[in-house]
């Protein structure tokens, strides 16, 4: 190769990511915990109720030790979820598993950018952004603010990064 210069200098613009793709990895992979956390919590719910409940009791208590405004609403949270579980362990059980499972597939539809899933990734989001919502009329709470917060975030995100892959790919 005597004769041609080649060049190795990478210029900072190529290997910086646009500031929406990191927002939208970040936001995205967010979801994807709150997915994972969800179907955890579902799963610990449908097996074993009683010690579960215990949990969210003790976990309650500890948060609410913290005199912030942001942890006694949390521990509000915690044991509001708490009160609810003896009686209805399997229908919250179910939904945390169901909305978790959907979240979690909807998150690696969206990483993975496959265009394809982006109606199914948009529609699965709104709904379960609604859920929220009715929940939130519901019982409000801080953390059920925060979640719905993040919900209106993946959601507009999703719907950009399509129109975005949609433009590139005519």
């Amino acid at each position: 190769m005597q004769g041609r210069s080649v060049s190795t200098a990478v210029t900072p613009t190529a290997t910086r990511r646009p500031v929406f793709e990191r927002w939208y990895t970040v936001v995205v992979a967010v979801k994807g915990l709150d997915g994972a956390v969800e179907l955890l919590a579902g799963l610990l719910v449908l097996v074993a109720p009683g010690p579960t409940e215990v949990a969210l009791f003790a976990m309650a208590g500890e948060l609410g030790e913290d005199p912030s405004p942001l942890r006694i609403a949390a521990a509000h949270s915690v044991a509001t979820a708490g009160a609810h579980l003896p009686g209805q362990a399997l229908p919250l059980g179910l939904f945390l598993l169901v909305h978790g499972v959907v979240k979690l597939l909807t998150v690696w539809a969206l990483l993975r950018r496959a265009l394809r899933w982006y109606p199914f990734a948009t529609a699965a989001v709104a709904v379960l952004l609604v859920v929220q919502v009715v929940g939130l009329v519901r019982s409000p709470t801080a953390g059920g603010w925060v979640l719905t917060a993040l919900d209106v975030a993946v959601l507009v995100l999703v719907v950009l990064e399509y129109a975005r892959l949609r433009r590139a790919r005519r």
